[in-house]
């Protein structure tokens, strides 16, 4: 039964959903990496947000391209001064077909750490269609689908949850991980320690490996900074093209940028972006407020953002939403 489940992600998130184990995130993303007593965190749901009123009388319809910071859990169609509300993630597809009598309004997100390798070309998560619906990438032969189910890391991870994400073998995880660091000042490989061992980032924030371009400190030369710029304006031409009335723009800051931009060399790949001149597309730019929020800004034990900061997000992006709907050529 356990073997069974551990090679089911849909038995195991009806176990989770019935309250029978823990998803392995409750005290944390980098916790749960790490397993260091320090940076515990209870997950706690983020609620009261109010969105500023609608600028106008006519139907609002906004879509969201994301990441792991505008899904349901964080961010959904309450959170906005919207009619309708559609989301997708950058590894699925949206077959749209835009209401003509509402205002269509596209929000392209994206952690900082993954932008570069989204941006190597115009997104081509959006499908012209007859309908709007979204549709998930599953391979389609059924040796490569019996091979993913076998894979090591995916069945490990859910094996981990079933068994060991209870607070019991959390313990032992703690007792085991303070000591390393204690007396070997060693952490799990994935996880990098900063600002004095005081705050945790995700390792891919610090990567040091020049082949990866991850990290808030790898080279980013001009010509790239040029090419992003250019698949940004075509995907915003291609968004026109789909009867969108507006396309804006939200790259999420690395945890590291915000709280050790002195880590390394910071190559400044969000005002590099949004102060390009042939940039075209409105923005949201959170960077310097972060900063000035400091540990406040994201949580302890994970990589994503504390209420407060999501709340500083949304108002910018609402603003941003509302004048956009006002003034579609901005």
């Amino acid at each position: 039964m356990i073997w069974v489940i551990g090679l089911s992600p849909a038995l195991l998130s009806q176990f989770q959903r019935l309250g029978l184990i823990q998803d392995g995130y409750h005290y944390g993303d980098l916790y749960r990496l790490s397993n260091l007593s320090d940076f515990r965190d209870p997950r706690k749901k983020c609620t009261g947000y109010k969105p500023p009123v609608k600028s106008t009388s006519k139907k609002v319809h906004l879509y969201v391209i994301g990441d792991s910071f505008t899904e349901k859990q964080r961010v959904e169609k309450k959170d906005f001064p919207v009619d309708n509300y559609t989301y997708v993630h950058w590894s699925d597809f949206l077959h749209i077909k835009t209401d003509t009598s509402e205002t269509n309004v596209l929000l392209i997100e994206s952690i900082e750490r993954h932008f570069r390798q989204k941006m190597v070309a115009p997104i081509s998560v959006l499908i012209p269609d007859t309908a709007t619906f979204v549709t998930r990438y599953v391979p389609q032969k059924f040796m490569h689908r019996l091979d993913d189910a076998f894979k090591s890391t995916h069945t490990e991870d859910r094996l981990d949850a079933l068994l060991f994400q209870n607070d019991f073998f959390l313990k032992l995880k703690e007792w085991k991980a303070d000591f390393n660091q204690f007396v070997f000042n060693r952490v799990n490989k994935t996880v990098t320690l900063v600002n004095n061992d005081r705050d945790m980032v995700y390792y891919m924030d610090t990567d040091r490996d020049t082949s990866t371009v991850t990290s808030s400190f790898s080279e980013l030369d001009n010509s790239e900074v040029d090419t992003i710029v250019q698949n940004l304006n075509r995907s915003r031409e291609m968004a026109d093209s789909l009867g969108f009335d507006a396309v804006m723009l939200s790259i999420i800051p690395n945890k590291v940028s915000v709280l050790n931009p002195d880590y390394g060399e910071y190559n400044n790949l969000i005002e590099r972006i949004y102060k390009h001149p042939d940039f075209q597309i409105p923005y949201i730019d959170v960077l310097a407020d972060y900063r000035k929020m400091g540990t406040s800004s994201y949580l302890k034990g994970d990589s994503h953002w504390t209420c407060e900061a999501q709340f500083l997000w949304l108002d910018k992006t609402n603003a941003l939403l509302n004048q956009l709907v006002e003034n579609p050529e901005m």
